[in-house]
């Protein structure tokens, strides 16, 4: 039997939807299989003092490689029918289309993603879904007072959970920038797909 979905706002500001169960278990379970065993995952490095191995897994699906550091992409890789059923599901629930996904790996509490606005490909105030599958592990957004620089005092918490959809919209990517941090307790894996749009030229 299909749960009744929870639709919320975390807080009044930012604007961010937490819709609980967006995918029922039964769903979650099965896309967590196909993304485990036909993803091909790979640990991309960062150029930040010195080459640097990313603390998470990644893969990209879309039509263009994924700009990331300094001269390096992440190769795109066609969008499989399995995920362009779920980017359909985001459209028809009213949060607009989508056209690349992004998949962040987190093995264990050890990988984890620093304080980051996502690319927003020219939209100001763009909305950017993102999915849980997996271990549920918390996640904050903070407001940025100049430049990159945070106030902690603003720090919002949330922990989505096996087929939780979060919705960031308005100014809040370009004014709050968001993580998921590192933890040494014992925590599963968690995968995060987060849902891009970006117009591109016809071929």
């Amino acid at each position: 039997r299909r749960r009744t979905k929870s639709k919320r706002r975390i807080a009044m500001e930012p604007d961010v939807a937490f819709i609980e169960k967006f995918l029922a278990r039964e769903e979650s379970d099965a896309l967590l299989d196909r993304i485990r065993s036909e993803s091909e995952f790979k640990q991309n490095q960062i150029n930040l003092y010195g080459w640097k191995n990313v603390p998470r897994l990644e893969a990209w699906y879309g039509s263009w490689d994924y700009p990331y550091s300094k001269g390096v992409a992440l190769k795109a890789a066609p969008m499989p029918d399995y995920l362009q059923v779920v980017i359909d599901r985001i459209a028809a629930a009213g949060f607009g289309a989508f056209n690349a996904v992004l998949i962040n790996r987190y093995r264990d509490g050890r990988d984890y993603i620093s304080p980051h606005s996502d690319d927003n490909y020219g939209d100001a105030e763009p909305t950017i879904p993102s999915l849980t599958l997996g271990a549920a592990r918390p996640c904050r957004l903070a407001k940025m007072i100049t430049g990159s620089k945070l106030d902690k005092s603003t720090t919002v918490e949330f922990v989505p959970g096996h087929g939780d959809l979060v919705v960031m919209r308005g100014r809040t990517n370009a004014d709050w920038q968001h993580w998921v941090p590192k933890t040494a307790k014992p925590v599963g894996e968690r995968i995060n797909l987060t849902f891009r749009n970006k117009s591109v030229p016809e071929t």
